[in-house]
């Protein structure tokens, strides 16, 4: 492998940005909806409390109903779903569009502890019709088949995460951290998708509207 293929893969990943200040004070708004983002290693994703969500809007959130909380996030298909980092991988994944994934993982632990095992949070207060439209956006980004099934491709745990075949192709210029951001912005925050390529972007995108509940500082 030539470093000029390694090189530009590793300044994606870099921290480019000075780590947003955390905010030490957070309290529930009324009639409103909280979501976190999470940035975990490669992976950022959408935490939502499975009871605030309408299963009639996002139908595969049924199969969550024993978590309090789910974890989605959406990359590429291959890159997504190997247990560990692969040059090669995300080389492709970066500068090739490829088949994409929806990775939903369920999980009972505090949402506090989930927080400090992140690298990056944030949570941002949406108000009922915000938060169903942004469910709505989840439930779209699945892949349906010519019946209108979902397609799985793999399970892990136990099945508290489920890797589904999902619409739409990964590259460089749409990256996981850019369909969050569009979720955000069809939710009605504002914030611009084709500036967000990094994780960094995302979260100080967020920072804007949201609060940040940690830094990888």
């Amino acid at each position: 492998m030539h470093y000029s293929l390694i090189l530009p893969v590793v300044f994606f990943f870099l921290n480019i940005y000075p780590p947003p200040v955390v905010e030490n004070i957070i309290q529930l708004q009324e009639d409103s909806f909280a979501v976190y983002f999470v940035k975990q290693r490669w992976h950022t994703g959408i935490v939502f409390k499975v009871s605030d969500v309408d299963s009639v809007l996002w139908k595969e959130i049924s199969g969550f109903k024993n978590f309090k909380f789910v974890d989605v996030g959406w990359g590429d298909e291959e890159f997504y779903q190997h247990p560990d980092f692969d040059v090669w991988l995300a080389v492709k994944a970066l500068f090739y569009p490829t088949a994409s994934t929806l990775r939903v993982e369920g999980f009972n632990i505090d949402i506090n502890r989930y927080i400090e095992i992140s690298d990056i949070a944030a949570m941002v207060f949406l108000s009922k019709k915000e938060f169903d439209i942004l469910c709505k956006y989840i439930s779209d980004t699945y892949y349906e088949d010519n019946r209108g099934n979902n397609v799985i491709l793999n399970k892990r745990y136990d099945g508290n995460i489920i890797f589904y075949k999902a619409a739409g192709n990964y590259h460089l210029f749409n990256t996981c951290n850019t369909w969050a951001a569009r979720g955000l912005q069809k939710a009605g925050i504002k914030i611009n998708p084709s500036l967000i390529i990094l994780a960094e972007d995302l979260f100080h995108a967020i920072d804007e509207s949201g609060i940040i509940l940690k830094s990888n500082d």
